[in-house]
């Protein structure tokens, strides 16, 4: 027999067992222990109404829950309630401590408590007894005490008594039972108690469950944990095992699981046993691994075929899901799963804190964490197992480990970090091995045994896969992805490609790497890519991401085969089919959060075949079995409107329309969800013209809008499971009334006004046409008044423009006399002849009275006088010292005039402008960092 042959012999026997180990399904338990709940006292009875609402009857009254909010009612006479019995959402009988009575529900939506004990004849008989059942059959009620069985039909209560009292009253089927103390057994019909044959044997004994069995035969259980089945003549011991089993551990309650079709039996001492109808035991529920208490007062059995258990503190729900199984670490200290395998007949699981196996038989336990053991020297985190060639490889933070038939380890490769994960592939006919660790990438090929780290790449690698083109894909840890090629000699990478944000912006910041279908897919913000080679770039993938367009927060995707895959978002997990052409989920699961949940950041789910799946858990795991797992019609029910209240503190009927006044337009409208607890459910609504869009998906049961304008409403609600699912809609249409501004008399109001004003506004009109015109010639006037402004403006422009052009004047005239001056000079200084002396002479006179004269300066004055009309009076106001040669300059240093040209103004020196701006500063008491043109500018 080849090598094929054998491994494909050994996985058709892995399947086999460990398939038929997996038929037998664990549940997921929740416990209700918080305070806030009111759940953490002691829980009598459960009951459910047709709406999926929970009821429980506990030491501080009773407790009702639609999944999303709890409420506590007190009734007035006694504070425990011990029985329930609903007959509707809006009626539940109780019973408690000497008290008995019915709920109704009002327009509120709460329930309001009516005492029976008023009915009594004797109002002290009930004071030291305690009502321990409530049934309601067609017209009738009963309420069982230990003495009696009182009969309500409406109006009046009647009792039954025995010699000896009552144990229990119990239904089975629409038959009712119940044992007088420590005797016989009777059937009630009709008010009437019937003595059951053969009973005689039960004399001394306490019967606490009476169940059904087959078709017409009936299973009785005592106390003692005996266990018969009775066939309507005789009563014969149903399995001495089992019975051994619960002997000492006082059976108390049970129930047949129609769904499942075996028994839970309740006990005191011992928690909760799930039998077959053979009396084989298949679950065991204790303290020890799933239960906060042992001692189990009342078990029911939901619509949704799920276990309510009431305990002696606490509640516990046991969910089942078709083709799960839900395991929890126990006290073992095993640490979180992050990866798991079966190797030679064990489930190896990896943790953060090594590897631990357990025989594959040992699934059968509720508790199989307490029957891990670790395999030494894999001490530490364990992030993936892969079986290659026989060979079952680790990836571990020590480093890359074997583990062997016999569960011991050896290191095959001297790698000195950590190994994320590990794959096997082909290049060239060369067997490789690709490893994929926490400094780089490293090649091993097969044949020569030689590690090879690809250090080219300086990003930390998180993931690697290999495509059908021979191209390595590496993902790394936050910037994007490489496409890499190996050169010919495997001992390097021949080029490499970078995609990610960094180079093209429509990119998200991560992607993540995955094969899906044989396909490199990568995963970036919900979106799907993959790779366009003939563009050489990342486009989205239209089917897979219509295929989760209503999903968020999306992880990983892990293949199971060529075309089913499991996807992974933060709180759910689906299976769904993909073959390049075509996806489509098939199967959605919520990954509860309370007290399991994936691992944030390394959520992973194990393939272990073709069948099986095992879920990573921070505090366990769960096995999936596409054996045993159903397709999923989900069809989810809408939401129940409970009540409207208005802002006055009043409620809306509900079967008429609703109108609310526009005082009262703050608007709470309170709703209940069937079986919101089972399924996980949240709710999500939309006002119209208030609301733009559907809200986000929350657990609750009621919304509240403040001040609505008045108008039509319709508020819109569904259900969603949060997985895409959602329910049909509930639409509530409303009114809010307009105010009483905009009500028929007011406009009638109005209108006369509206006459009266027009009748007034008659006789204002000559008035108001009179304004108009004033209006019209101040408007006249004011537009005069601009065009003055205009012209003055223009006047101040064209005299700043004559005051610049005459200081030119005067400058460039004594430049040009002094040119000349000099010019004169030089000539008389080389022409000798005294014949020209007197010519000279004249000449120079003549310039030297051009140069300096009042009649220029006068001119200049002028002109700066009409441009700064008051700058020299204001100037010697201030400064009555100053000389007329020093107002000359102080108005040169108003213009902002460069010493050059003032010297050249005034006929002096360069130096001695210097000295009089020096003189002037001293009278003018100026600082040594104060700047003398910016003091003349700051003087109008």
């Amino acid at each position: 027999m080849d090598c094929r042959k054998i491994k494909a012999l050994f996985l058709y026997i892995s399947l086999f067992l460990f398939g038929s180990i997996h038929a037998n399904q664990k549940p997921y338990v929740i416990n209700f222990a918080r305070d806030k709940y009111h759940a953490a006292n002691k829980n009598w009875s459960i009951g459910e109404d047709e709406k999926g609402i929970m009821y429980f009857g506990n030491d501080i009254g009773l407790l009702e829950s639609d999944g999303m909010e709890w409420k506590l009612y007190s009734t007035p006479n006694s504070v425990i309630v011990r029985s329930i019995a609903v007959q509707s959402h809006q009626t539940i009988y109780t019973g408690g401590s000497a008290e008995l009575g019915r709920w109704d529900r009002d327009q509120s939506g709460r329930l309001k408590y009516t005492s029976f004990t008023n009915l009594l004849k004797d109002k002290k008989e009930l004071d030291s007894q305690s009502v321990w059942r409530i049934w309601i059959d067609k017209d009738k009620v009963y309420f069982q005490t230990f003495s009696h069985i009182y009969v309500y039909d409406h109006q009046n209560l009647r009792k039954l008594s025995a010699p000896n009292g009552f144990l229990l009253l119990q239904k089975v089927r629409n038959e009712y039972w119940v044992q007088e103390m420590y005797g016989l057994l009777y059937q009630l019909k009709d008010g009437i108690l019937h003595k059951v044959q053969g009973s005689d044997l039960l004399k001394g004994k306490l019967v606490r469950v009476i169940l059904p069995y087959g078709r017409d035969q009936y299973l009785i259980g005592t106390s003692t944990g005996e266990l018969y089945v009775y066939d309507k003549r005789q009563f014969t011991l149903w399995n001495p095992e089992l019975s051994s089993r619960l002997s000492g551990q006082e059976l108390n309650c049970g129930i047949l699981s129609s769904s499942r079709n075996s028994y839970y039996l309740g006990t005191q001492l011992n928690g909760i046993y799930e039998v077959d109808t053979k009396g084989n035991i298949l679950n065991h529920f204790s303290s020890l691994n799933s239960l906060q208490n042992n001692t189990i007062l009342s078990l029911y059995e939901d619509n949704r075929n799920n276990i309510w258990v009431a305990m002696d503190r606490g509640l516990a729900y046991i969910r089942y899901t078709a083709g799960l199984s839900y395991y929890r670490t126990t006290d073992s200290g095993a640490g979180a799963v992050y990866a798991a395998t079966l190797w030679h007949g064990n489930l190896l699981i990896g943790t953060n804190q090594g590897v631990y196996y357990t025989p594959q038989e040992k699934i059968n336990d509720f508790d199989v964490f307490s029957s891990l053991k670790l395999i030494e020297g894999t001490q530490g985190q364990v992030w993936s197992f892969q079986q290659i060639d026989g060979r079952l490889l680790c990836g571990h933070t020590n480093g890359l480990l074997e583990i062997l038939p016999n569960l011991t380890i050896k290191h095959p490769y001297p790698i000195d970090t950590g190994v994320y994960r590990i794959f096997k592939t082909s290049i060239n006919g060369k067997k490789l091995l690709v490893l994929v660790t926490y400094k780089e990438l490293h090649i091993i090929n097969e044949e020569t045994g030689r590690l090879i780290p690809m250090r080219q790449i300086k990003d930390a690698i998180y993931n690697a896969e290999m495509d059908h083109l021979g191209n390595i894909w590496l993902e790394t840890i936050s910037r994007g992805i490489y496409k890499c090629r190996l050169n010919d000699e495997l001992n390097s990478f021949r080029y490499y490609t970078y995609y990610g944000h960094e180079t093209d912006k429509r990119l998200p910041q991560h992607l993540t790497l995955q094969k899906v279908g044989e396909r490199i897919v990568f995963l970036g913000n919900d979106h799907f890519y993959v790779y366009n080679e003939a563009n050489d770039n990342l486009q989205l993938e239209s089917h897979l991401n219509n295929c989760f367009k209503d999903i968020r927060n999306l992880k990983r995707i892990l293949p199971i085969n060529n075309e089913e895959n499991w996807a992974i978002t933060s709180s759910s997990v689906y299976r769904f089919v993909y073959d390049g052409y075509l996806a489509r989920i098939q199967e959605a699961y919520k990954v509860e959060a309370d007290n399991l949940s994936l691992i944030t950041a390394y959520e992973n789910i194990s393939v272990l075949n073709d069948s099986l799946s095992l879920i990573c858990l921070d505090a366990g795991f769960i096995l999936h079995n596409s054996q045993h797992s159903k397709k999923q019609i989900t069809q989810l029910t809408a939401p129940y409107l409970e009540f409207v209240h208005t802002g006055n503190d009043t409620y809306a009927d509900l079967s008429k329309s609703i109108r609310i006044p526009y005082q009262d337009n703050s608007v709470t409208i309170g709703f209940s969800v069937s079986a919101a607890f089972a399924g996980n459910l949240y709710v999500e609504y939309m006002l119209e013209d208030v609301d733009g869009n559907w809200s986000r998906p929350e657990q609750r049961n009621s919304i509240s809008y403040a001040r609505l304008p008045q108008g039509i409403y319709k508020l819109h609600l569904r259900t969603t499971d949060g997985l895409g699912n959602y329910s049909s809609e509930t639409i509530l249409e409303f009114e809010i009334a307009p105010p009483w501004y905009r009500t028929y008399w007011w406009f009638f109001t109005c209108s006369i006004l509206i006459v009266c004003v027009l009748y007034i506004t008659y006789f204002l009109m000559k008035r108001r046409l009179q304004m108009k015109h004033m209006r019209q010639l101040k408007a006249q006037e004011s537009a005069h008044l601009k065009i003055r402004n205009e012209q003055l403006e223009t006047e101040i422009e064209e005299k700043e423009a004559e005051l610049f052009t005459q200081t030119s004047f005067i400058i460039h005239k004594n430049e040009l006399i002094l040119k000349l001056k000099e010019i004169v000079d030089e000539i008389s200084s080389r022409n000798t002849q005294k014949a020209l002396q007197p010519l000279y002479q004249k000449i120079n006179v003549l310039l030297a009275n051009n140069l300096d004269t009042e009649e220029d300066w006068k001119i200049f004055l002028i002109k700066f006088e009409q441009k700064h009309r008051n700058f020299f009076k204001h100037l010697k106001e201030l400064y009555p010292q100053l000389t007329n040669n020093d107002l000359r300059l102080c108005a040169c240093l108003k213009l902002n005039m460069e010493t050059k040209d003032i010297a050249s103004l005034m006929n002096l020196s360069i130096r001695a402008v210097e000295n009089n701006r020096y003189r002037l500063r001293k009278k003018l008491n100026l600082l040594p960092n104060q700047d003398l043109n910016e003091f003349f500018i700051e003087i109008d």
